[in-house]
């Protein structure tokens, strides 16, 4: 220990002396195994085996907590039988934790010298036994910590300074397995010795395998020097280097690399040389740009409602849908038991729409790759988009979201009518009762009604349409829209309250559906009986999460439908404007497009309304794309059910001209040795010797501040994945010659220019390798 009591001949002892004696070995065997043995939280001993169905016997045991040990000295039986679920098929995990606690132990007697009074008068030393704690004793206390009840039941998350010992998990029918967390067992130092033993003399094989991998490297170093072209060793570099780009392996201290230019993770972005965009490939930087949301030209458009709360919505009547109105008794939509629930509501899908020279599709098809797929949910994402996956891209050997890519045009869909690309959270509060319905077609529902026969004034009922659970029960994490009424908005059956969404809500075909009412205060409801209405179920919710259905009665209820009065509807929107003229665009809407509907955008060129779709051939939507402005609209096509919707709020619109010079400089390539020879590689879509140039410079020395250029260049034909050669692309190959002064890093900078913006080429990939 790093400090101990001393004593000198005949020196008195005193109570500061004997707690030293007592605390300082406890404190140095502590900072020793915290130090070199068990840091941490972690336990040794405790057997945990079944004691019955309904409880476990635990052997002794100790806690290592930051290196102070605590103890159980005996074996313990606890009882699970609290924990045991009643309902079938139910299963529950209870944790047994573990944490230390300093206790006052072994109570026992002592004799003290005290004075005590004598008969006589006056006062004695006496021998006076008295009881106390003779010692300080380190504890482990155990107590098992349960999970939540479920039919895939899941393991607690264990409370902050206890260690977790073993899982337990109980049926119906009490203990089934017992599972020891060993990960947090303390280990053995004989067994770590042995296991040291076994790696030590594992590294030493190895070491002489790779004494031996040297000398074979060096021989077919060797050998391909000799028996390889440099030709066909730059291929294989560059086919390398294109798979490390697509795995996301990172290129630094090699002498070979490539970028496809679908991030910006290899692009110098600060420098002030950087004029350019990275949007699959290095394309022009932009010479104009407006990005505005969509907007009506006509705000007061009377074939349209809801335009003041941002929507393009056509004109409808609201009539009766769904409705349940056949009395059989009376039930209590208040009561008792208050609850809180969060519901989440969903958003529109989006659409993005892209026109324009500026999108040559490049032949890197794999974009997604800079997402993450879900294969699991069927989900794809990449920045803050969520996709649903409906489809098969290109050749990538993976199912993906279904995307076309044409030349001049590119449309990108999300299938699913709510996706979660930016959920709302919503909390209601009271009493909380539902009913469900099956929705046998698509429909938009604007407004729900309710059979109200009395209430106590004061009360307020909140309805919200959710979607539900494959079980059939409401799922308040699928929210679409909610509406309050108070007391006085209240109406006597047989006369319907009616609860108004803000805007209308699509209810697909095949889908369950159900109306979350909260009420607050006394509100009693006419009821149906069971048998009246089979398509759905009547719910009252037990803790704020969990439903119980009731398949005696249904609430009379209904939900109102939109009657379209026009099934084809134009739209005109606030017209494209670009000083100098527009070239292209993007067009990105938040819109529901149910089935047998469609949306159509066109822009008037020339006196005729176009649509903008993809063009044939060398057609150009903006004509000679001098013009600055453009009159715009969108045609809305349905049946008097369903109908476009089209969000305003979440959809913007971007014209943009491209310039006529660009440049693009890389970040810091590091070969990881010296290099006397560069090779740079790049892959050009929509490609025209006569209108373009483009050339490669390498940056190098103090600050990147030299310029070199090549001292050879080539161009060669692209074969494309159909094994022919691609009329629109070319490879450009420079040279560049550092025999004079090896460099081990550098930059690329590509610089370019057309004479024509509306003929611009783009940059697909670098290739490059050095020797």
């Amino acid at each position: 220990m790093y400090k101990r009591v001393t004593w000198d001949l005949d020196q008195e002892g005193t109570a500061e002396d004997m707690a030293r004696v007592g605390l300082w070995p406890q404190e140095g065997i502590t900072r020793l195994t915290d130090d070199l043995l068990v840091s941490g939280r972690m336990f040794k001993g405790f057997t945990v085996t079944p004691s019955g169905n309904t409880a476990i016997a635990v052997s002794a045991g100790r806690i290592y907590d930051v290196g102070a040990m605590y103890a159980m000295e005996a074996e313990a039986t606890l009882s699970v039988a609290e924990y045991v679920p009643f309902l079938a098929g139910q299963k529950v995990y209870v944790t047994l934790i573990g944490q230390g606690r300093e206790d006052d132990g072994y109570i026992e007697a002592r004799n003290y010298e005290r004075e005590v009074p004598q008969s006589g008068g006056g006062t004695a030393i006496q021998q006076v036994p008295q009881s106390g704690a003779r010692a300080r004793v380190r504890n482990a206390i155990l107590t098992l910590y349960p999970g939540a009840p479920s039919v895939i039941p899941v393991k607690p998350s264990i409370p902050i300074g206890t260690v977790a010992i073993a899982d337990v998990l109980i049926g119906t029918g009490g203990i089934e397995t017992i599972t020891r967390r060993t990960e947090n067992e303390a280990p053995e130092l004989d067994a770590l010795a042995t296991a040291y033993t076994a790696l030590n003399a594992r590294f030493a094989l190895v070491d002489q395998e790779i004494a031996g991998l040297r000398n074979d490297l060096a021989a077919l170093a060797a050998r391909l020097r000799n028996g390889v072209s440099w030709e066909a060793f730059r291929t294989l570099a560059g086919d390398v280097a294109t798979v490390k780009d697509l795995l996301a392996v990172p290129d630094t201290g090699v002498p070979y690399g490539a970028d496809r230019f679908l991030t910006t993770d290899e692009t110098d972005t600060a420098s002030i040389d950087y004029q350019s965009r990275v949007l699959e490939g290095i394309r022009f930087p932009l010479a104009n740009f407006d990005r505005r949301a969509i907007a009506l030209y006509n705000p007061n458009d009377q074939n349209l409602r809801h335009a003041a709360a941002g929507l393009i919505c056509p004109k409808y009547t609201a009539v009766d849908g769904i409705k349940l109105w056949e009395r059989a008794g009376t039930v209590a939509l208040g009561g008792t038991t208050y609850q809180t629930m969060e519901l989440t509501q969903l958003t529109m899908s989006r659409t993005e729409l892209a026109y324009g020279d500026y999108f040559n599709v490049c032949e890197n098809v794999s974009w997604w790759l800079s997402g993450q797929y879900d294969p699991a949910a069927g989900i794809f994402r990449i920045g803050d988009e969520t996709y649903e996956v409906v489809g098969t891209v290109g050749n990538a050997g993976w199912q993906g979201h279904e995307i076309k890519r044409v030349r001049k045009f590119w449309t990108t869909t999300v299938e699913q009518p709510y996706d979660v690309y930016a959920p709302v959270t919503h909390t209601i509060a009271g009493v909380v009762k539902a009913q469900t319905w099956l929705q046998a077609q698509d429909r938009f529902i604007p407004a729900a009604f309710l059979a109200i026969e009395r209430w106590s004034a004061g009360s307020e009922v909140t309805a919200t349409l959710v979607e539900c659970l494959d079980s059939g029960q409401p799922n308040k994490g699928r929210m679409l829209a909610t509406c309050t009424l108070a007391s006085t908005e209240f109406e006597v059956f047989p006369e319907p309250t009616t609860f108004p969404f803000p805007i209308p809500v699509l209810a697909e075909a095949g889908k369950m559906y159900g109306i979350i009412f909260a009420t607050t205060g006394e509100v009693y409801c006419a009821n149906a009986e069971g048998q009246k209405f089979l398509q759905g179920t009547y719910f009252e919710s037990t803790d704020g999460s969990f439903f119980a259905g009731d398949l005696t009665k249904d609430l009379c209820f209904g939900v109102k439908y939109c009657r379209f009065d026009v099934t084809s509807l134009p739209v005109l929107l606030q017209g494209l404007n670009l000083d100098g003229g527009i070239h292209n665009m993007r067009l990105r809407t938040a819109a529901l497009s149910p089935a047998n509907t469609a949306v159509a955008w066109q822009i008037q060129v020339g006196g005729a309304w176009r649509e903008i779709v993809a063009p044939e051939g060398d057609e150009t939507l903006f004509g000679a794309g001098v013009t600055p402005y453009y009159d715009w609209r969108v045609v809305l096509t349905g049946n008097q059910w369903v109908m476009p919707i089209i969000d305003m709020g979440a959809s913007e619109i971007e014209v943009f001209r491209a310039a006529v010079a660009m440049k693009h400089p890389s970040t810091v390539i590091a070969f990881g040795t010296a290099v006397t020879s560069l090779t740079v590689r790049a892959t050009i879509g929509a490609w025209e010797a006569a209108r373009h140039t483009l050339a490669a410079k390498i940056l190098h020395g103090a600050n990147y501040a030299s310029v070199k250029d090549h001292a050879a260049v080539e161009t060669k034909p692209v074969i494309g994945a159909d094994g022919l050669v691609r009329a629109d692309a070319v490879d450009m190959i420079w040279t560049f010659d550092f025999t004079g002064a090896p460099i081990s890093t550098c930059k690329v900078r590509f610089s370019g220019t057309t004479d024509n913006a509306r003929a611009t080429f783009h940059v697909e990939q670098r290739i490059h390798y050095a020797e």
